[in-house]
């Protein structure tokens, strides 16, 4: 990130509209061929705007929600916290003490490349870490490549398909699953010096 002055920080309620376009922008990019192009044509980043502004009104800790903040704009996002019930439920996890997820993490595809990824994960694995959680999990789509490839180049261990619907239509999703949190953490710290 030499070439810019990222900032990772707290997600505010006018982040809203950059977190919309993020994710917009993202879905577009990454799963051209993966989704219908009907369900990424109807993307709206208004009706997106809405959501974010109403979750960030309900988050409470451990959940965290960072931003990527480029000279004041988003360009990468990251929300995560307690592991959902029904998916820890479905991969086996139900029960399990100490597991936390990553909800979503996406980066600008203008801004992809440059470490804000790494980042934002260390950002929210570093927050429930302090929260008592030891590992991590995260899914994502089974064809969105270059995700996955991300997660495993941190060490992360795909497990087994889920299925799943994903704008109306099946789309598998893999899970990666990361058994400690600090050496993840320290990972990335090594990976960005």
């Amino acid at each position: 990130m030499a070439e810019f002055d990222i900032r990772v920080r707290t997600a505010e309620p006018s982040d809203a509209i950059g977190l919309a376009r993020v994710q917009v922008e993202t879905w577009r990019d990454a799963y051209v061929g993966v989704l219908s192009d009907d369900a990424l044509i109807d993307l709206d980043e208004m009706q997106a705007a809405v959501r974010w502004t109403r979750m960030m009104g309900a988050i409470a800790a451990p959940e965290r929600l960072a931003v990527a903040d480029h000279d004041g704009q988003v360009v990468g996002f990251a929300h995560g916290g307690v592991s959902r019930r029904a998916v820890a439920k479905v991969l086996g996890w139900d029960g399990a003490v100490g597991v936390g997820e990553v909800y979503a993490l996406y980066v600008d595809p203008n801004y992809q490349g440059m470490g804000i990824g790494r980042a934002l994960l260390a950002d929210v694995a570093r927050r429930l870490a302090t929260h008592g959680f030891d590992s991590l999990a995260i899914l994502t789509l089974e064809k969105n490549r270059h995700g996955r490839r991300f997660y495993e180049a941190l060490g992360g261990a795909a497990g087994d398909t889920v299925p799943s619907v994903v704008g109306g239509l099946p789309a598998d999703q893999i899970p990666y699953f990361w058994p400690d949190l600090s050496y993840l953490v320290q990972r990335i710290e090594t990976a960005a010096s």
